[in-house]
């Protein structure tokens, strides 16, 4: 078979690996599209992948309004697939845009989302164009739910199951091996689904730091520009390992809903600090459920700092979170394997899905 698989953000180069991966191995044909976003660049060229970039100049337009601009992007998008994919034939399409080219070239496209569709209604155009929707049995999609291939687990589990990922020493910096560390990771609000949220702002980064200086190593991973002070704690290890210095942290603080659940299913005790999570039932599910992760919403900052100073005075903190998190995997499935045999044996794999939801659960 041959795929084609667009990725337009760090993170969907991060649950699609083990999958291309796989596929490849498998002896079939695997295409990477890719925008120029963050580091995924540098994530691709890591992994030594061909692959082509649709916008190596970004796609990002200056002097617009986020709304007009993210208008403007579709169609320059899809003026650009339909130039790569002139004259190749593929079998299924996986990412974002590819959904609305699917429809208009007869492919069959899939796409995967954990987001409540409440929180990022700009996912609709994706969702209503979509042939399947892989997504969290947890998750609302609203009206997308009857699209919905659901699968008991969570997104991170594509690439942070014990199957596919085991945290390594050896990928950390001898200078954080024998501290305690402590890692930070503040996003960059600067997408759509972005403007109106609140997460960790200079003032509260400061009063955390303040919070940890004297007590072990920090790292802080962020999107955004710090300031010059701070400048000194920003990771600077291959954009791949960050996962093993988050597995190896002795706590995990953020305003990133994504990197707090891979931080939570990694076994490390983790803050996070924003809005995104108050309408989203899997972090919920992870606080309320599983236990092991601790949520707080701004402007009310003092009972965050209050929890980071539980965490980090408690020796048996993160391994409680680490009993707890083993509870979980066992209850999950394992997601890629899952990712894998839907798209390897399409769509035949559909209609049994559909016929025996519980075929997900050969997959541990």
């Amino acid at each position: 078979m041959r795929y084609l698989f667009y990725l337009v953000h760090p993170a969907k180069f991060q649950f699609h690996k083990a999958q291309i991966k796989a596929l490849r191995e498998h002896g079939h044909i695997v295409d990477i599209i890719i925008n120029s976003k963050d580091i995924l660049e540098e994530l691709l060229k890591e992994e030594n992948w061909e692959y082509t970039n649709l916008f190596p100049e970004s796609r990002k337009i200056k002097g617009v309004h986020v709304y007009i601009a993210g208008f403007i992007s579709i169609f320059r998008t899809l003026s650009r697939l339909f130039k790569y994919t002139k004259g190749t034939k593929y079998d299924l399409f996986v990412g974002d845009l590819l959904t609305v080219l699917g429809r208009l070239k007869g492919v069959p496209s899939l796409i995967h989302t954990d987001d409540v569709i409440r929180q990022v209604p700009e996912q609709s155009i994706f969702l209503l164009t979509c042939n399947h929707i892989l997504s969290p049995e947890i998750t609302e999609l609203g009206w997308f739910n009857k699209k919905k291939i659901h699968y008991d687990g969570y997104k991170a589990l594509l690439y942070l199951h014990p199957n596919i990922f085991s945290p390594s020493i050896e990928k950390i910096d001898e200078k954080y091996r024998n501290y305690r560390m402590f890692m930070i990771r503040c996003t960059g609000f600067g997408a759509t689904h972005d403007i109106g949220r609140r997460g960790i702002d200079n003032a509260v980064l400061e009063m955390i730091i303040e919070l940890l200086r004297d007590k072990g190593e920090i790292l802080i991973s962020s999107e955004r520009e710090l300031p010059e002070h701070l400048e000194k704690y920003q990771y600077k290890g291959k954009k791949n390992d960050i996962f093993h210095y988050m597995a190896f942290a002795d706590i995990f603080i953020s305003d990133s809903v994504t990197m707090c659940t891979e931080a939570a299913l990694l076994g490390t005790p983790v803050v996070e600090y924003d809005d995104y999570w108050l309408e989203m039932e899997q972090m919920l599910e992870l606080q309320y459920k599983y236990k092991i992760i601790n949520l707080y919403q701004p402007p009310n900052f003092k009972p965050m700092l209050q929890k980071i100073e539980e965490i980090i005075s408690s020796p048996n903190f993160k391994v409680d979170v680490i009993k707890k998190k083993n509870i979980l995997i066992q209850e999950k499935i394992d997601v890629n394997m899952f990712f894998i045999w839907f798209m390897e044996n399409y769509p035949e794999s559909y209609f049994e899905f559909k016929k025996l939801p519980f075929v997900q659960y050969q997959f541990k």
